[in-house]
């Protein structure tokens, strides 16, 4: 009788430890999809943001920030400007800029995008910094 309380109380530990890892080995396999979708929606608001920077006109005003929604992911794209010369003139008014000595890099704009996760059990959260030159 013993024997077989025994052995009862072992299967059901070793059932505990398969249901265990199993839902271990789901979990998993939803985090990596997850991560692997804001990888590359990472790489999407990059192309779009480079996109929409090179079809702006400079002349009249800046481009700051865009923000983008998805039903999974916030997409957030920031602009910084380096130019030579002032970066209080009304073009640059409400634009991040920074002043240059360099007219080999006037122009330049460091693109930072982060893509961040909705869902709260999850917790992702994506950045990637490009710097164009004209």
């Amino acid at each position: 009788m013993i024997i077989t309380i025994v052995f009862v109380v072992v299967l059901s530990i070793i059932g505990i430890m398969i249901l265990k890892f199993s839902s271990a080995s789901t979990t998993h396999t939803s985090r990596s999809f997850m991560d692997t979708r804001a990888e590359l929606m990472l790489r999407s608001a990059t192309e779009y943001a480079i996109l929409a920077l090179q079809g702006h006109d400079f002349n009249s005003t800046c481009l700051n920030k865009i923000n983008l929604d998805d039903e999974l992911f916030d997409i957030n794209i920031t602009y910084h400007y380096f130019i030579v010369g002032n970066c209080s003139s009304s073009v640059w008014n409400n634009c991040y800029c920074s002043e240059i000595n360099t007219s080999d890099t006037n122009g330049s704009v460091l693109v930072y995008v982060t893509v961040a996760s909705k869902n709260p059990n999850f917790h992702i959260r994506k950045v990637r910094f490009t710097l164009q030159n004209p």
